[in-house]
């Protein structure tokens, strides 16, 4: 019998969750690339704050390997994103997210690994950190108060962070997103061409 699979632990949603590329290619036709959650906050930890990779799989509550091949993953998808000009979508996945969060008083980087006691900043090495607990706004949407833990699979429900409107990737004609209907099913009134969710 496999053995389950771990959730991974991300930080907290992107505030932009589609990109779409400028140019003549006629994005509308190729099909979008889609980066979980768990390959974005990999990316955010390994190539944005540059934290040790030993590290960075500690903070997501991942091995080594695991770690590596979400990043690997993750890479490849931006890559082929770039070369060939697709649409870049962020979805769900599988993970979780804990109220309780450190922040360094430095240079501000926030990591969430509540069960561990840390020392020090994991990016600057500062030993000017603090614990603190976030309000969980999408846990009092599904009546659940201060539950933390979130789960995923696709992206554009309730456990991926709903949106708070739905963005047009073409001309940003933006629309407040309406519960339980993923915004890349609709059109653009303006334009016609795909919406995407956006805070």
């Amino acid at each position: 019998m496999p053995r389950p699979r771990r959730s991974r632990r991300v930080l907290g949603e992107p505030k932009i969750r589609c990109f779409r590329p400028e140019g003549g290619v006629d994005h509308e036709k190729l099909e979008p690339i889609e980066i979980t959650l768990e390959e974005f906050e990999a990316l955010r930890l390994k190539d944005y704050h540059k934290i040790q990779q030993k590290n960075a799989a500690e903070i997501m509550d991942t091995s080594q390997p695991t770690f590596n091949r979400i990043l690997r993953s993750a890479r490849e998808k931006v890559a082929e994103s770039l070369i060939e000009g697709k649409i870049i979508k962020i979805i769900g996945g599988d993970y979780i997210m804990d109220n309780k969060k450190y922040k360094c008083g430095k240079c501000g980087f926030e990591w969430q690994k509540p069960d561990k006691e840390y020392k020090e900043c994991p990016d600057c090495g500062s030993e000017d950190i603090k614990l603190y607990e976030e309000e969980e706004k999408i846990s009092k949407t599904i009546g659940q108060p201060g539950l933390g833990r979130r789960k995923s699979y696709g992206g554009g429900g309730i456990g991926a962070g709903p949106p708070r409107v739905c963005k047009c990737v073409a001309c940003g004609y933006e629309t407040e997103k309406t519960m339980g209907v993923p915004c890349r099913t609709s059109k653009c009134p303006e334009c016609g061409s795909e919406m995407c969710g956006a805070d």
